[in-house]
């Protein structure tokens, strides 16, 4: 009778794992974090080290360049080179996957500009800024020679204009102009469309949606249909920034980045 009951508790316990879904936290304080497709996590300290670790929270590398000062934004669309880049200090700096230094962009010497913004990696291996003195959403080359530009964003927008951050999908580029709005251009700096959301914090692309995280929850806006919809899962609790890649989700609050792998 007690082996049956064991092989009993047994079974139950197998078939409610299917249900519960499988975590790792890395333990530690972030500034913030990103990942690549593959499901890479590349998490800011705040001491500004770029730590990566693999989707199973292994670390794998880690560096630091505190000549540069703190990090802005990094920029992990081709896992086999990271942007990062130093606002204070006007540069953009590549990085192989496994966080050796590939070269640098000095946006002051080649464009002749400071003061700038947001910056994020073009889908053929040069970059796009938004260019604070005239307002223009620019591609460059690695040497800083423009390649297309955008009309005067200010006539697109009927609100204060500060650009806060870029990301190129391979498709299409996604400009965070304020704390609720995001423009869409094509791949030659062409005005698409704005999209107006609830106030947001941080936003991911895939596969032409928009995932976005506001205070209250984690929402995915259909940019064909401008359909808004809550991600389905349920949060434990309020969390600084998420993160999915395909089956895996990434949650960071202040003490941790929580990966958790969905079932299918």
């Amino acid at each position: 009778m007690k082996i049956l009951n064991k092989i009993l508790l047994l079974f139950i316990l197998f078939f409610l794992s299917s249900f519960i879904f499988q975590s790792k936290e890395i333990n530690g304080v972030f500034r913030f974090f990103t990942t690549d497709n593959i499901g890479n996590i590349y998490a800011i300290t705040a001491k500004n080290d770029i730590v990566k670790y693999d989707r199973n929270g292994n670390k794998k590398a880690e560096i630091n360049l505190k000549v540069f000062g703190e990090i802005t934004s990094i920029d992990a669309v081709n896992p086999f080179e990271i942007y990062v880049f130093y606002r204070d200090y006007g540069k953009i700096i590549y990085f192989d996957n496994n966080l050796n230094k590939l070269g640098e962009t000095d946006l002051y010497s080649s464009l002749g500009k400071n003061n700038i913004q947001a910056v994020c990696r073009s889908y053929d291996n040069g970059f796009w800024f938004v260019d604070s003195e005239t307002l223009k959403l620019k591609k460059c080359d690695k040497k800083g020679i423009v390649q297309t530009e955008s009309v005067f964003l200010s006539t697109l927008s009927d609100s204060t204009f500060i650009p806060q951050f870029l990301i190129d999908d391979g498709k299409f580029v996604y400009l965070k102009f304020s704390n609720n709005k995001i423009m869409k251009f094509d791949g030659l700096a062409n005005f698409i469309s704005t999209y107006k959301l609830p106030q947001f914090t941080t936003f991911q692309l895939k596969d032409e949606n928009i995932y976005f995280k506001t205070n209250e929850s984690y929402f995915v806006l259909n940019t064909i249909t401008f359909e808004i919809s809550k991600f389905q899962y349920e949060f434990e609790k309020k969390y600084l920034n998420i993160r999915n890649e395909g089956k895996t989700m990434y949650l960071q609050d202040t003490s941790s980045i929580k990966v958790v792998y969905l079932k299918d």
